[in-house]
């Protein structure tokens, strides 16, 4: 079944949801049951993100086959500003924890933030488009 682009928009409201849902969530801190370094933490995590980062590249050369044109480029230019706009989201809260001593910001909010940022950004392209 090919997806139309008019089925995505209104597919990607239930992942907005989730993502503010996500973004608000907060956790009390619990124990962990394994102490795990920062080294050892970053031993496990490039690895394993470098090695999803290429399994979805490679996934997505199906998308790109099954695609049209539009709606690829909907969907890149989309995850470029959530990408970056979950960067900076990340920055501006480390200051805040820096300046103003806020609470850290757990994994669930920011991807929370990218996926939110994400589908805004989709839906900006869809109803501005790609060329604003």
């Amino acid at each position: 079944m090919k997806m139309t682009i008019q089925r995505l928009d209104w597919f990607l409201v239930v992942p907005a949801i989730a993502a503010a849902t996500m973004i608000a969530e907060i956790d009390p801190p619990r124990q962990s049951f394994i102490a795990v370094s920062q080294w050892e933490q970053a031993a496990i995590i490039v690895p394993v993100t470098l090695l999803m980062s290429l399994l979805i590249a490679i996934g997505s050369a199906i998308d790109r086959r099954c695609s049209e044109e539009y709606l690829f480029q909907l969907m890149s230019n989309a995850a470029l500003v959530g990408v970056a706009t979950s960067m900076l989201i990340h920055l501006l809260w480390i200051i805040g924890i820096k300046v103003f001593n806020l609470p850290d910001m757990a994994a669930e909010n920011m991807v929370g933030v990218t996926t939110l940022s994400w589908i805004a950004a989709y839906y900006w392209f869809r109803f501005k488009g790609i060329s604003q």
